[in-house]
């Protein structure tokens, strides 16, 4: 069974496990053991636990970050900086038909858990030319891509996404970083990214993947909105 179809066969059970997490958020309990408890209860395997554990907020902590989270009008004659890999991820499992959330703080994410990785497919060229061609059409003045430098063939990609850039006619640069995050937050720019740790420290964001997707509506998309 994939992953869709698995939230449809628990969406019930899921959405009172997603009521129940944000009650225990807004009273002040710790993010991982309110998911622990929650999945509990409810019986949750591995996939409901990060839903619960990457998208469900307190109140105060989704406006916090909804607050940070700029228009695509906005970004016109801005500088932005791109979390590299975290946006080609959230793509491929859009591509791939995995599931993705649009959580409670407005953000688009892949829940399958992909950390510090990544795998270069025969879609990923098409991917970032995507990726580089929307923020051409939102007009920002220049893009800056990080990719860790840690993660195999991060040089590669840095490569490819630089030969895009150009051919696009992008103004902007590519590195491979060993801190991502410390590159993102360098200078007074966009981040564009939908990585909570992030966001949280980042002055203003714009989720491109969750653009994106959020303008295909696909069939592996699903909302706590309206939970």
């Amino acid at each position: 069974m994939d992953d869709v179809q698995w939230v449809k066969n628990v969406w019930d059970k899921l959405v009172k496990a997603v009521e129940d997490m944000r009650y225990l958020l807004d009273r002040g309990y710790k993010r991982e053991a309110a998911a622990n408890f929650v999945a509990s209860k409810y019986v949750l395997d591995k996939m409901g636990r990060s839903i619960l554990y990457r998208c469900v907020y307190s109140s105060e902590d989704a406006k916090r970050v909804k607050e940070k989270a700029v228009s695509p009008e906005m970004l016109k004659g801005s500088e932005v900086a791109v979390d590299g890999f975290n946006v080609l991820n959230t793509l491929h499992s859009f591509m791939n038909g995995k599931l993705l959330v649009l959580c409670d703080d407005g953000v688009v994410r892949d829940v399958s858990e992909v950390h510090g990785e990544f795998r270069p497919t025969g879609i990923t060229e098409g991917l970032i030319r995507m990726s580089v061609r929307t923020l051409k059409e939102l007009d920002v003045a220049a893009a800056s891509f990080y990719y860790e430098s840690q993660i195999s063939k991060s040089g590669e990609i840095s490569a490819l996404t630089r030969r895009i850039l150009q051919e696009e006619r992008v103004e902007g640069l590519v590195e491979a970083e060993k801190s991502v995050d410390s590159a993102l937050l360098r200078y007074n720019r966009i981040v564009i990214t939908s990585d909570s740790v992030v966001i949280h420290r980042a002055d203003r964001f714009f989720d491109l993947a969750g653009y994106i997707i959020l303008r295909e509506k696909p069939p592996n998309l699903i909302s706590l909105r309206n939970v």
